[in-house]
């Protein structure tokens, strides 16, 4: 592979045949970013002025997330070679990574002029125009993407920017279409799932996701939604099943949180405490297995031990509104079950040690 990059390289300066720098330009480079580089920087010393090398050098830098030294290079390719769509459309991306919504849709605008007319520049013009808070704008740009790409694609994507600029109405409508152009895409019937969990349309959220697992019987993603709708349908030794087999895969700490929901629900509360507690242990800041600890000790009766627990929830976040509502609700519950049982305490010790019986003569003799 470096006598490949060697010889383009050498094409590139060889002189002589414009070609010959159309063969470096869209070279599709596989080795090694260091490699690259170092080629790509001997050339440009002996060349400064070639915008394919600077143009080459910005790709490497792009694909290593080095995007400012990325813009650097693109831009001294632009300056060598200014009507190049290409260049244009590079510098658009970089800019879009470096968080420059305004350079970036200039760039990419510049590159449509040019004619660079594809399906990632106006996803991403919409994405920039969207980040700018022109909505008006980043719908036209997804219209472009639409009209030019007829496919169930194209649909997700313009139906992910229409959840993104909040109509839910127009997106389904988009992932619709998509999942007739093509009943396999998986993108679109994820969205549409999560769309109808969301809204807590069961019936029409498991069609959309037994589809998808009947694409990918494997897929953890989406063996997730189906437990999480066996959750709420009720049928938990099902959601405990597929929860099991997940947490046993990943060992993430939210499916063991999510098995153990399952276990409370079950109200099997020592599974459940078990569960929420090696949630806690992956992640020492995912507070709500902690909360989920307290609610077992608290059904198992073991007050206390619940109290304590939610004071250390509040010992690390004293603003937590759930910890303090549900400890508050648990002292209360405390304090009326301790009078509680001082009162059936004074009715016993009442039963068994009445008081003496008042003999009938003394009460003649008062009566005197």
């Amino acid at each position: 592979m470096r006598i490949l990059i060697a010889f383009l390289v050498m094409m590139a300066f060889s002189g002589c045949v414009e070609h010959s720098k159309d063969a470096l330009h869209n070279a599709d480079i596989n080795v090694k970013a260091a490699s690259v580089l170092e080629y790509l920087r001997e050339v440009s010393e002996k060349e400064p002025r070639n915008h394919v090398v600077h143009y080459q050098l910005a790709n490497v830098h792009f694909d290593e997330e080095q995007y400012r030294q990325a813009q650097i290079n693109i831009s001294k390719a632009i300056e060598f070679q200014e009507d190049n769509a290409e260049y244009y459309f590079l510098s658009g991306k970089i800019y879009q990574k470096l968080e420059e919504p305004e350079e970036a849709v200039k760039a990419l605008l510049l590159a449509e002029n040019l004619g660079k007319k594809n399906q990632e520049l106006y996803y991403i013009i919409a994405e920039e125009y969207q980040r700018l808070k022109e909505p008006a704008k980043a719908r036209k740009a997804i219209d472009q993407l639409t009209d030019m790409d007829n496919s169930a694609e194209a649909y997700t994507l313009k139906g992910n920017i229409m959840i993104s600029l909040g109509d839910t109405v127009q997106a389904m409508e988009n992932y619709q279409r998509a999942v007739k152009l093509d009943k396999t895409y998986p993108d679109a019937h994820i969205a549409l799932a999560d769309i109808h969990i969301s809204r807590k349309n069961e019936q029409e959220a498991h069609k959309f996701v037994n589809t998808l697992l009947q694409l990918e019987p494997d897929n953890l993603g989406f063996l997730e939604r189906k437990g999480e709708l066996l959750m709420r349908s009720g049928e938990l030794d099902s959601a405990k099943a597929i929860f099991s087999r997940i947490a046993d895969e990943r060992q993430h700490y939210l499916d063991y949180y999510q098995l153990s929901n399952v276990y409370y629900l079950q109200r099997a509360y020592d599974s459940a405490q078990y569960m929420a507690k090696k949630a806690f242990e992956l992640n020492k800041d995912f507070l709500e297995a902690q909360i989920l600890v307290a609610r077992s000790l608290d059904k198992k009766r073991r007050y206390q031990e619940a109290i304590e627990v939610y004071q250390a929830i509040l010992a690390t976040d004293s603003t937590y509104n759930l910890a303090i509502t549900e400890l508050d609700n648990l002292q209360r519950k405390v304090a009326y079950l301790w009078r509680l049982e001082q009162e059936r305490k004074e009715m016993d010790s009442t039963r068994n040690n009445p008081p003496p019986a008042v003999q009938k003569k003394e009460i003649i003799d008062n009566q005197k």
